[in-house]
């Protein structure tokens, strides 16, 4: 695999553990009621990062 490819698809595991932790081991707030904005906004980007890395690595393993 070329390098490129190599660090999309770390690109894409970092958006996934983004996207994730907030619900499971990284709790944004003590109190679930205050903090549902800051969580789900955090799980958008952490998915538009997996996204992004998804479709870079894509791009990179057909440019072999």
């Amino acid at each position: 695999m070329r390098i490129e490819a190599v660090v999309d698809l770390v690109i894409f595991v970092v958006g996934i553990l983004v996207a994730i932790a907030p619900w499971t081991f990284a709790p944004v707030c003590a109190s679930p009621m205050r903090c549902w904005s800051t969580r789900d906004t955090e799980t958008i980007l952490g998915a538009v990062v997996a996204v992004l890395g998804l479709a870079a690595a894509y791009k990179a393993v057909g440019r072999t």
